[in-house]
C-alpha cells in the first residue's frame, strides 16, 4: 500500500484542469467522445467533466501533469514504459503496461506516477498529441501523487509489468539512492 502525501506546489504531482495540486485523479475518456471524466482527490470526490476535451493541447489534468515530460524541465526526471510507445513499432514484451514516473531531482520530495492505456501517447519531449485512432475506444488515466519514500515501492510495482522502459532521464544519483527504481531502469527482472 502507498500512503499519499498531502499536496504541496510542485511541478513533479497529479494536476487538475485548473493546474491546483492533487493527490491522485481518474480520468475516464468514453469511446468514440473526446469529452472526458475526472474524478480527483479532495472531500467527497465525484465524477465531473473536464474542463476541455482531451485532445486540447491546455487545461487539461493529462496535459497539465504530464507538461514537464512533454516539455524539458531541467528539475524532472522521468522514466516512460510502453508495449506500443510513440514514433516508434509496438513492442513484443509480457504486458500491456503503459505509464510514466515523474520525480522532482531537487529536494521537494515529490513525485507522480500517471499510468494510462492509450497506444502510441505522449512522447517523450514531443508535443501534446492525441492519437486520433484512439478516439474511437474508450481509455482510462491514472494519476497518483507521492513522496520519494515510496519510489522503491512504486518502480518495484512497475518492474512486476516488464515494461518497455522508452525514455528515462533518471540520473545517476538518483538510481544509486533507490535500489529498486535502478533494477526498473536497468531491466532487472523479478523472479
Amino acid at each position: 500500500m502507498i500512503s499519499l502525501k498531502n499536496s504541496v506546489a510542485q511541478v513533479s504531482i497529479c494536476k487538475d484542469d485548473g493546474n491546483g495540486d492533487l493527490d491522485w485523479f481518474l480520468v475516464y475518456k468514453p469511446p468514440t467522445l473526446l469529452n472526458t471524466k475526472i474524478i480527483k482527490s479532495g472531500q467527497n470526490p465525484v465524477w465531473e467533466r473536464s474542463a476541455r476535451a482531451i485532445n486540447e493541447v491546455e487545461n487539461h489534468a493529462i496535459s497539465r501533469t504530464m507538461a514537464s515530460f512533454i516539455a524539458e524541465h531541467i528539475n524532472i526526471k522521468v522514466l516512460a514504459y510502453s508495449d506500443d510507445p510513440p514514433n516508434m513499432p509496438p513492442q513484443t514484451v509480457n504486458s500491456k503496461a503503459k505509464g510514466v514516473l515523474l520525480i522532482d531531482n531537487r529536494e521537494t520530495d515529490a513525485a507522480a506516477w500517471f499510468v494510462h492505456t492509450v497506444p502510441k501517447f505522449l512522447a517523450y519531449r514531443g508535443p501534446y498529441s492525441w492519437p486520433a485512432s484512439e478516439t474511437a475506444k474508450g481509455h482510462m488515466f491514472l494519476c497518483v501523487s507521492f513522496t520519494e519514500a515510496h519510489l522503491n515501492s512504486v518502480a518495484k510495482a512497475i518492474r512486476y509489468q516488464e515494461p518497455f522502459i522508452y525514455a528515462n532521464n533518471l540520473s545517476p544519483e538518483l538510481l544509486t539512492q533507490h535500489n529498486e527504481l535502478s533494477n526498473l531502469a536497468t531491466g532487472v527482472q523479478i523472479r
